[in-house]
Protein backbone atom coordinates (compact mmCIF):
# COMPACT_ATOMS: atom_id res chain seq x y z
CA UNK A 1 0.00 0.00 0.00
CA UNK A 2 1.64 3.21 -1.16
CA UNK A 3 0.75 6.62 0.16
CA UNK A 4 2.16 10.08 0.69
CA UNK A 5 4.93 8.86 3.02
CA UNK A 6 5.80 5.72 1.06
CA UNK A 7 4.74 2.13 1.43
CA UNK A 8 3.35 0.73 4.66
CA UNK A 9 6.48 -1.41 5.32
CA UNK A 10 8.60 1.74 4.91
CA UNK A 11 6.48 3.57 7.49
CA UNK A 12 6.64 0.64 9.90
CA UNK A 13 10.44 0.50 9.50
CA UNK A 14 10.70 4.25 10.14
CA UNK A 15 8.53 4.01 13.25
CA UNK A 16 10.72 1.16 14.51
CA UNK A 17 13.89 3.13 13.84
CA UNK A 18 12.56 6.23 15.60
CA UNK A 19 11.40 4.19 18.60
CA UNK A 20 14.73 2.36 18.83
CA UNK A 21 16.65 5.64 18.57
CA UNK A 22 14.60 7.25 21.35
CA UNK A 23 14.85 4.32 23.78
CA UNK A 24 18.57 3.92 23.09
CA UNK A 25 19.22 7.67 23.42
CA UNK A 26 17.30 7.75 26.71
CA UNK A 27 19.84 5.41 28.28
CA UNK A 28 22.98 7.34 27.26
CA UNK A 29 22.86 10.30 29.70
CA UNK A 30 22.94 7.88 32.66
CA UNK A 31 25.59 5.74 31.01
CA UNK A 32 27.85 8.70 30.27
CA UNK A 33 27.44 10.07 33.80
CA UNK A 34 28.18 6.69 35.39
CA UNK A 35 31.23 6.01 33.21
CA UNK A 36 32.60 9.55 33.62
CA UNK A 37 32.18 9.65 37.42
CA UNK A 38 33.08 5.99 37.94
CA UNK A 39 30.37 5.88 40.59
CA UNK A 40 28.03 2.92 40.52
CA UNK A 41 26.94 3.09 44.16
CA UNK A 42 23.39 4.10 43.25
CA UNK A 43 22.92 1.34 40.69
CA UNK A 44 21.46 -2.09 41.32
CA UNK A 45 23.70 -4.99 40.26
CA UNK A 46 20.69 -7.25 39.72
CA UNK A 47 18.97 -4.64 37.53
CA UNK A 48 22.04 -4.11 35.35
CA UNK A 49 22.69 -7.85 35.11
CA UNK A 50 19.13 -8.53 34.00
CA UNK A 51 19.08 -5.55 31.63
CA UNK A 52 22.40 -6.52 30.02
CA UNK A 53 21.28 -10.11 29.48
CA UNK A 54 17.92 -8.84 28.21
CA UNK A 55 19.54 -6.42 25.74
CA UNK A 56 21.90 -9.17 24.52
CA UNK A 57 18.91 -11.47 24.06
CA UNK A 58 17.01 -8.76 22.11
CA UNK A 59 20.09 -8.32 19.93
CA UNK A 60 20.20 -12.05 19.15
CA UNK A 61 16.45 -12.01 18.46
CA UNK A 62 16.80 -9.03 16.11
CA UNK A 63 19.59 -10.78 14.22
CA UNK A 64 17.62 -14.01 13.92
CA UNK A 65 14.48 -12.34 12.55
CA UNK A 66 16.44 -9.84 10.45
CA UNK A 67 14.87 -6.79 12.11
CA UNK A 68 17.14 -3.79 11.65
CA UNK A 69 15.66 -1.48 14.33
CA UNK A 70 15.80 -4.17 17.01
CA UNK A 71 19.31 -5.21 16.01
CA UNK A 72 20.80 -1.73 15.75
CA UNK A 73 19.25 -0.36 18.93
CA UNK A 74 20.32 -3.29 21.04
CA UNK A 75 23.81 -3.51 19.54
CA UNK A 76 24.37 0.15 20.39
CA UNK A 77 22.88 -0.15 23.88
CA UNK A 78 24.76 -3.34 24.76
CA UNK A 79 28.20 -1.68 24.77
CA UNK A 80 27.67 0.94 27.51
CA UNK A 81 25.30 -1.41 29.36
CA UNK A 82 28.02 -4.07 29.55
CA UNK A 83 30.64 -1.47 30.53
CA UNK A 84 28.49 -0.25 33.40
CA UNK A 85 27.82 -3.84 34.50
CA UNK A 86 31.55 -4.54 34.55
CA UNK A 87 32.14 -1.32 36.50
CA UNK A 88 29.41 -2.25 38.99
CA UNK A 89 30.98 -5.69 39.58
CA UNK A 90 34.47 -4.20 40.01
CA UNK A 91 33.61 -1.05 41.97
CA UNK A 92 30.61 -2.30 43.90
Amino acid sequence: MAGFFGTMPDIIEIIGLVASFLTTAAFFPQAIRTIYRRDTSGLSLVTYLLMTVGVATWLIYGLLIGNRPVTVANAITLVPMALILIMKVRLG
